[in-house]
C-alpha cells in the first residue's frame, strides 16, 4: 500500500512553480534576481496547506503526520535562499552587486560654467580641491570653465546637472571666489566620483590667486595683464606664450626643470653660478619673458617647468 508522506507535494509545487517564474521571467523580461527574492513564500502556503490536508482527510485514528525528509530539506534550501535573497534585497545590497554587475567608465561633459566678472572685481580666487586644473587668459570680460569628467556610471544619467554641483562661487567686496567641489557619487560600495578635466578662462586683466591643494595646475596667461599667483600644488606647468611680459617668480620649489635658464636667488654676494638650495625648503629663483611687468608667482610646489611658444 503507497504511503503518503508530508513534503512531496510541496516539492513537486516549488519546482513548478519555480519553472513557471524562471520562464516568465524569460517572457516578460522581469528582473530574475528580484522574482526569484518573492516567490519563496508559496513554499511555506504550500507545506502548510499539505499538512492540514493530510491531517483533516485522514482516516485513521489518532492519526500521526509522516514526512518526506528529503523533499522538507529541498522545500528548506529553497526557502532559506529565497529569504537571503530577500535580506539583500530589502538591505540594498541586491541592487549594489546588480550595479556593479552592470557599471561601466565613461567620459561625459561638465555642464559649462560662465560668469560675468564686472567692473566691480578685481581678484579671483580659485580652490581647485582635488582636481587638475587648466588655467588660461583670456582677452574678455567672461569667466568660463569647462570640461569632462571619466566616472563609474550605473546608468545613462550624467551625474552632473548644473555647475552647482561641482562648483560654488560667491562674490565679497571686489573679489571672485570659485571654489570646485568634489564630484558627486553614490554611497555604494562600487561606485567613486571620478576624475575632473577642466579648463578654466578668467579675464588676463583680473588678478589670480590659486590654491592648488596638491592638484596638478597647467598656466597659459597669454598677454597677463595683471599679477597671478598658484601656491600648494604638486606639479606646475606655465606655457607661455610669444610676446609675453611676464616675471616668474618660483618660491619654494623641489624640482624646477630647465634650470639652467632661471636665475636662482644667491646668499649675499656670492658668485653667481651659487644659488640657494635646501631639500627641506627647496629652490627659488626667478625667470623673466619680455620686460617682466606683472608677476606669476608660483610657491610651494614639487615641480615646476616652463614652455615658451616660439
Amino acid at each position: 500500500m503507497r504511503v503518503w508522506r508530508v513534503g512531496s507535494i510541496s516539492m513537486g509545487a516549488a519546482l513548478v512553480i519555480l519553472g513557471m517564474m524562471l520562464l516568465l521571467t524569460q517572457i516578460f523580461d522581469w528582473d530574475a534576481a528580484y522574482v526569484m527574492s518573492g516567490w519563496w513564500p508559496f513554499i511555506l502556503v504550500i507545506l502548510g496547506g499539505e499538512m492540514l490536508f493530510y491531517l483533516f482527510f485522514t482516516k485513521q485514528e489518532n492519526a500521526r503526520v509522516k514526512y518526506d525528509l528529503l523533499s522538507i530539506i529541498f522545500a528548506a534550501v529553497i526557502g532559506t535562499a529565497g529569504i537571503g535573497l530577500t535580506v539583500l534585497q530589502a538591505t540594498g545590497m541586491l541592487g549594489a552587486v546588480k550595479s556593479y554587475m552592470t557599471a561601466e567608465e565613461r567620459t561625459m561633459e561638465i555642464p559649462a560654467f560662465t560668469q560675468s566678472m564686472g567692473k566691480d572685481i578685481k581678484r579671483i580666487v580659485v580652490d581647485t580641491g582635488n582636481h587638475d586644473l587648466t588655467i588660461e587668459g583670456g582677452t574678455g570680460d567672461e569667466i568660463s570653465l569647462f570640461g569632462t569628467y571619466r566616472s563609474t556610471f550605473t546608468d545613462q544619467k550624467n551625474k552632473l546637472s548644473s555647475p552647482d554641483d561641482y562648483l560654488q562661487q560667491k562674490i565679497i567686496g571686489d573679489s571672485l571666489y570659485i571654489t570646485l567641489k568634489g564630484l558627486p557619487a553614490a554611497s555604494a560600495p562600487f561606485e567613486n566620483g571620478g576624475v575632473m578635466n577642466a579648463t578654466l578662462v578668467v579675464p588676463s586683466k583680473a588678478g589670480l590667486e590659486v590654491s592648488g591643494n596638491s592638484a596638478a595646475i597647467t598656466m597659459k596667461p597669454r598677454q597677463l595683464l595683471s599679477n597671478w599667483s598658484v601656491t600648494d600644488s604638486s606639479d606646475v606647468k606655465v606655457m607661455l606664450s610669444e610676446g609675453s611680459d611676464i616675471h616668474l617668480l618660483a618660491e619654494n620649489i623641489t624640482d624646477i626643470k630647465d634650470d639652467e635658464k632661471w636665475k636662482f636667488d644667491k646668499a649675499g654676494e656670492a658668485d653667481a653660478a651659487e644659488e640657494i638650495y635646501s631639500e627641506d625648503e627647496g629652490r627659488s629663483g626667478s625667470y623673466t619673458v619680455g620686460d617682466g611687468t606683472y608677476d606669476l608667482v608660483v610657491r610651494n610646489a614639487f615641480g615646476l617647468s616652463v614652455v615658451e611658444s616660439r
